[in-house]
């Protein structure tokens, strides 16, 4: 049969008990022994060995030395009466620390067992609708320590399932909008009677606009989860992002033309080589690009400089566009699965590209933030990334 935490520790506190009176017997037996023996041999003198000087027996009783006769040195013979007097004083300090020991052991013992009680009874409480619930143990105790542990996996927990929740939601939503307004629309072209060419045309091309915008998102969400699997497997090579970020911005031509957005670019030092994956790397200065220009305010300035810190152990990179959509308050969530800064507006977004950004530069062991100039309507994005000679 197993044995209970408590039963085994009453059962460990049993045992340390016996082995301490077991002990304390045989040192009361072999001192009462001793002294016996010692008063015996007196005896046997003074009776047994003729011509023996009662002086040296005297002096012996006082000194207690009986080196050359195999006894123990400094040893003094106690009367009966004394020595029942220590023995009784040993004694009855010896029970007084062991019931203190094992009276403090229980108390604490018990505390012990009854915090483990309540943290058992409270977690069994936890599930996915009270993951608010925390225990808030106070103490320095390990079991307090535990349970202080426990409240902050618990914060993590409660804050990763909301997150998930809402990106459940999120993605739900997104997914849902565009097959809506397709079936929206082909219920409209069934009432109609008379359908011309053109109605058609519009459909399809409707249909075919909300199609691309569901692969897209697909293919987002499936970068982002390969990105969190599988990112830290991809093999490194070294990477010149200067001509990456050249790719890009040709890319991107046309967008710029056709807001009329004045280009400003500015290369700062000479070292521009990483080790990354370059697929990874295009596709976060891709998001970046396609971000800052789909949300830039016509003819405005799109700034994007690229160097390094002044110990030359960073990469650094920033990409600045002038936008009325997103705010001030909108920075700590931006990077955020399916955060819209601009629900309110007409315009359509997808949410994950920021958020992609943002694995790929950790991924990369860098870091990625936003700031928003409230006076100039600017909002920065800075990534820094490790420099090959750094690695």
């Amino acid at each position: 049969m197993k044995l209970t935490l408590k039963r085994k520790i009453l059962l460990w506190f049993a045992v340390i008990i016996l082995i301490s009176f077991i002990l304390y017997g045989f040192l009361i037996y072999f001192v009462y022994n001793f002294n016996l023996g010692r008063e015996k041999y007196l005896i046997f003198l003074n009776e047994h060995i003729e011509g023996a000087d009662q002086i040296v027996i005297d002096r012996l009783k006082e000194e207690g030395r009986f080196g050359p006769l195999g006894m123990p040195l400094h040893l003094k013979i106690l009367s009966p009466e004394h020595f029942m007097r220590i023995f009784y004083t040993i004694t009855g300090g010896v029970l007084l620390i062991i019931i203190i020991a094992v009276s403090g052991g229980f108390l604490v013992l018990r505390r012990m067992l009854r915090q483990i009680n309540f943290i058992s009874e409270n977690v069994k409480e936890i599930d996915e609708k009270r993951l608010h619930l925390r225990l808030n143990i106070k103490g320095k105790d390990p079991i307090s320590n535990m349970a202080r542990v426990f409240d902050s996996m618990l914060d993590k927990i409660e804050s990763s399932f909301k997150k998930q929740k809402q990106f459940i939601q999120n993605a739900s939503h997104e997914l849902n909008t565009p097959l809506t307004i397709m079936k929206t629309k082909i219920d409209v072209l069934r009432q109609k009677k008379n359908i011309t060419k053109t109605e058609y045309r519009e459909t399809l091309d409707l249909i075919d606009s909300e199609i691309m915008r569901l692969s897209k998102i697909t293919e987002e969400l499936l970068i982002l989860a390969d990105i969190e699997e599988n990112g830290y497997r991809e093999e490194f090579i070294k990477i010149n992002t200067k001509k990456i970020l050249e790719k890009i911005i040709r890319l991107f031509d046309n967008q710029i033309n056709s807001k009329e957005l004045k280009l400003k670019l500015e290369f700062t030092g000479e070292d521009f080589i990483i080790m990354g994956n370059e697929m990874q790397i295009e596709q976060l200065i891709f998001n970046l690009m396609d971000n800052a220009i789909k949300y830039s305010i016509p003819e405005s300035q799109l700034k994007i400089r690229l160097g390094s810190d002044k110990d030359k152990n960073l990469l650094i990179a920033n990409i600045s566009n002038r936008s009325d959509i997103i705010k001030e308050k909108d920075i700590p969530y931006i990077f955020d699965r399916f955060y819209k800064a601009f629900a309110s507006s007409d315009r359509k977004g997808f949410g994950l590209g920021l958020s992609i950004s943002k694995k790929i530069v950790e991924n990369h062991k860098g870091v990625i933030k936003a700031d928003y100039y409230k006076d100039k309507k600017e909002i920065t994005f800075t990534i820094s990334i490790p420099l090959l000679k750094n690695i």
